[in-house]
């Protein structure tokens, strides 16, 4: 027996409501501050926040991400890393991303839908190779951790080391 379109879709709307309506994940969102001035939504927008916030799936727009990030080139500055290959390898794959114009990457469930845990690496246009010295463990409850920025955010300090980069200021490489 098949419902009808006219029970469905209160039902429908009401799980819409429902997601949009998490206080938690609105306040996290809503502390992000607005979108940069002259950059519209996109690919190219919020280089270094947490993506998996938004590209969660929750309503279905914007489209669910399973690993998302941006590279910058040095520790200290927020210069995009632009054209670095970010390789996720996990159990059963690897993919390798290519950072654009505001050094963010992402890769939705249809492209790599990742086995936990996956070990990163990013290599420069030039061939240095940055390997993430742990691996990014998934939860499967809260969130996947595709998130780069849960852990990589500013300032560098006992919660994080910082934003992910392709050199130190002083020209070393990240440990």
């Amino acid at each position: 027996m098949s419902r009808s379109p006219a029970r469905t879709l209160p039902a429908l709307f009401a799980l819409l409501a429902l997601a949009a309506c998490d206080p938690v994940r609105n306040d996290a969102i809503a502390s992000l501050g607005p979108e940069a001035p002259g950059v519209r939504r996109g690919p190219l927008h919020r280089p270094g926040q947490p993506c998996l916030l938004c590209h969660d799936g929750a309503i279905g727009d914007p489209q669910r991400f399973t690993i998302a990030g941006t590279v910058f080139e040095t520790l200290g500055d927020k210069v995009a890393a632009v054209g670095v290959d970010v390789i996720l390898v996990d159990s059963k794959t690897s993919i390798t991303l290519r950072t654009n114009a505001a050094g963010n990457f992402y890769t939705t469930a249809s492209q790599y839908d990742p086995s936990f845990p996956i070990q990163v690496s990013i290599q420069g246009g030039a061939g240095e190779v940055v390997r993430m010295q742990t691996l990014v463990e998934g939860n499967g409850t809260v969130e996947p951790n595709g998130a780069c920025a849960s852990c990589h955010f500013d300032p560098p300090g006992q919660n994080s080391p910082g934003h992910v980069c392709m050199a130190l200021d002083d020209g070393g490489t990240p440990p």
